[in-house]
């Protein structure tokens, strides 16, 4: 629960932080701006006796080259890929009918040409998914088979993606300490931890779902005392997990298209999102793009808690101190034009806005008039944003402490049920 605390203070001391750590998150930004997401969905797949397979792959004089990424398709169709921007790719799946690993004519199969990754730091990328349907025409010979082209880790690998896995806070991945290395090592998160949407229990069409997203530094343990007394009854409980450290934008545009497609798989009518500190600036993103890509309002309650509306002068002095800063930072600072899109974009007509917000006595001294030991009060209440809720509320709790209170709690379920 203090992860979003100590990850301040970190930025803070960014001055005395040892070379070493600094040379890693230069190289994971780095490595982060050369690289780009493909995601795919594959329809049609068969009854899930045989495994279906995906891969992205380079062409050279006409020959397969290399290749990168190759996962088992999972049971929703959903594959995704991180690859450097350099090059284009042919990305497609097919079931491995005889279990051989190769491609035998007459196995489904399909696939796209000349797919450019989207980049991971570009903020003006909007995640796309590529639509597959196997079918079994192509027009080759009987018993021609096409083995996988060589492997080339260079090229890039796996994203892991979860959309609609029912899971447990107790799992390691969700852990306080996975969660900031989110934050410091994004690019190492879409590898080896899982992107996406979880749900706390199965799918119940006659319960409305929350989602919960949580802020910088963050992980869905910081829920964890509002998962476990929120109205089971009337709600059905989702979170969000994500590499904090990613430019906000991108981060947004995922959690958007995730929440459209778990809304075209179980046609729920409508959802809520109850976010926490930079989640807060993240969510409000992209109820936007979900709403307007979906063509009707589908998220008409928003509670933030806790968020720099009006940014974070730690990120700023992050910024100045780093060549390569945490990408996010970039996002938070104050006036970034992360910011001051939110500030020239209403929130869908039909979506209400409620904002909750914290101070304790004797806040921490470089942050200037009253705070919640984090981010200060004028960030929390910033008019821009104030201006434009349906109804705000200061609670006398600290940053992270604020999400154990049921003083809290209560307060999110009554404008909940309103």
């Amino acid at each position: 629960m203090q992860t979003s605390l100590h990850s301040i203070a970190l930025l803070l001391a960014l001055p005395l932080l040892s070379s070493c750590s600094l040379l890693g998150l230069r190289k994971q930004v780095e490595a982060l701006e050369a690289q780009g997401g493909v995601t795919i969905e594959v329809t049609n797949m068969p009854d899930g006796t045989r495994p279906t397979y995906a891969l992205a792959w380079r062409m050279e004089n006409g020959l397969r080259k290399d290749s990168a990424g190759f996962q088992k398709v999972r049971p929703d169709g959903i594959a995704s890929f991180n690859l450097n921007l350099d090059s284009t790719y042919r990305v497609g799946a097919f079931t491995d009918e005889n279990d051989n690993h190769h491609y035998d004519a007459g196995e489904p199969l399909d696939f796209v040409k000349d797919v450019q990754p989207l980049s991971l730091s570009d903020p003006k990328a909007r995640v796309k998914i590529w639509k597959l349907t196997l079918h079994r025409n192509h027009d080759l010979a009987p018993g021609t088979v096409i083995e996988m082209p060589v492997e080339n880790k260079a090229l890039g690998g796996v994203t892991q993606v979860a959309l609609g896995d029912v899971a447990s806070l107790d799992e390691p991945r969700f852990a306080p300490e996975v969660g900031g290395s989110g934050l410091w090592r994004p690019l190492d998160f879409l590898s080896t931890n899982t992107l996406g949407l979880y749900f706390t229990e199965p799918y119940d069409p006659s319960r409305i779902p929350v989602v919960f997203v949580y802020g910088i530094g963050g992980s869905p343990q910081d829920w964890r005392y509002f998962i476990d007394h929120f109205d089971r009854k009337r709600y059905q409980l989702w979170f969000y997990h994500y590499p904090s450290g990613m430019r906000l934008d991108r981060v947004s545009s995922v959690l958007a298209t995730g929440l459209r497609a778990l809304r075209q798989r179980h046609h729920f009518p409508v959802c809520y999102v109850v976010a926490h500190s930079m989640g807060g600036l993240v969510s409000r993103t992209a109820i936007t793009e979900a709403v307007k890509d979906e063509g009707v309002n589908f998220i008409p309650k928003f509670v933030s808690i806790s968020t720099p509306w009006g940014g974070h002068q730690a990120a700023e002095s992050g910024i100045r101190h780093l060549k390569k800063p945490v990408p996010s930072w970039l996002d938070v600072r104050p006036g970034s034009d992360f910011l001051l899109n939110i500030y020239a974009t209403p929130l869908p007509k039909g979506t209400v806005h409620h904002l909750i917000y914290g101070s304790i006595e004797g806040g921490p001294f470089y942050l200037k008039g009253d705070n919640d030991g984090v981010v200060t009060v004028v960030s929390e209440t910033d008019l821009r944003v104030k201006e434009g809720t349906t109804s705000f509320r200061h609670l006398l709790h600290e940053h992270t402490e604020i999400l154990q209170k049921q003083e809290t709690l209560e307060w999110v379920m009554a404008l909940l049920k309103k």
